[in-house]
């Protein structure tokens, strides 16, 4: 099987990861987490020729969502899939972007397709589990694609950290069972992109992560 292509494009000064993924024998490709810097991730899909066929969000807090509007009026076909209980957030955007010295962030619109875990999504021939792992926020989902032993996890598992818990909605406790019970129990050598730094693997994680120990 082909490997899935994945393209991490660091977006505004919160430096953000928003992850533009593609099979490239179709050049089909779905934008996660489209933050913000609307130009770079619009570069990276005229750069491979993609045809951008939906938007994912891990979650909808601002730095995760602030180009989704504009991604939408390029691609107008192209669903939004998030997840119901983080329609405050996405109604804010814009008004939490500014507390955070982040300009240019509109409202997010509400997805067109909801999704909560257990569904099955798909990019080509690249089949994707969604993980329901709330914690960081309420509605916080992640992308795993077992055959390529990738996992998009947004901001609950970092490179030797977590995703922090101090915001409105989060839950330390339940972050940790979320963890636990879905990310924590794939295999060894499941590549993680996070939602901010570098990327990092399961098994490192279960290892030398002291939140986790």
């Amino acid at each position: 099987m082909k490997k899935l292509s994945v393209i991490t494009v660091a977006v505004t000064h919160l430096q953000q990861n928003c992850s533009v993924l593609f099979d490239a024998e179709t050049l089909t490709g779905v934008i996660v987490d489209p933050g913000g810097d609307f130009e770079k991730i619009a570069a990276v899909v005229e750069k491979f020729k993609l045809s951008v066929t939906a938007i994912w969000l891990t979650h909808s807090h601002f730095d995760h969502c602030g180009a989704v509007a504009e991604c939408l009026r390029r691609w107008p076909a192209a669903p939004l899939l998030g997840h119901e209980n983080e329609a405050e957030y996405r109604a804010r955007a814009g008004e939490l972007a500014t507390m955070w010295q982040l300009t240019g962030i509109s409202a997010c619109p509400e997805p067109s397709q909801f999704i909560g875990g257990g569904e099955t999504l798909a990019i080509g021939a690249h089949a994707c589990k969604v993980l329901f792992v709330p914690g960081h926020s309420p509605g916080h989902v992640a992308f795993y694609f077992a055959a390529q032993k990738v996992v998009i996890a947004g901001d609950t598992l970092f490179n030797g950290s977590i995703g922090r818990t101090d915001l409105p909605g989060g839950n330390h406790e339940l972050l940790l069972s979320s963890l636990k019970r879905e990310l924590l129990s794939l295999p060894d050598d499941v590549l993680v992109y996070p939602g901010h730094g570098p990327t990092t693997t399961v098994g490192q994680e279960r290892r030398s992560n002291p939140y986790l120990s």
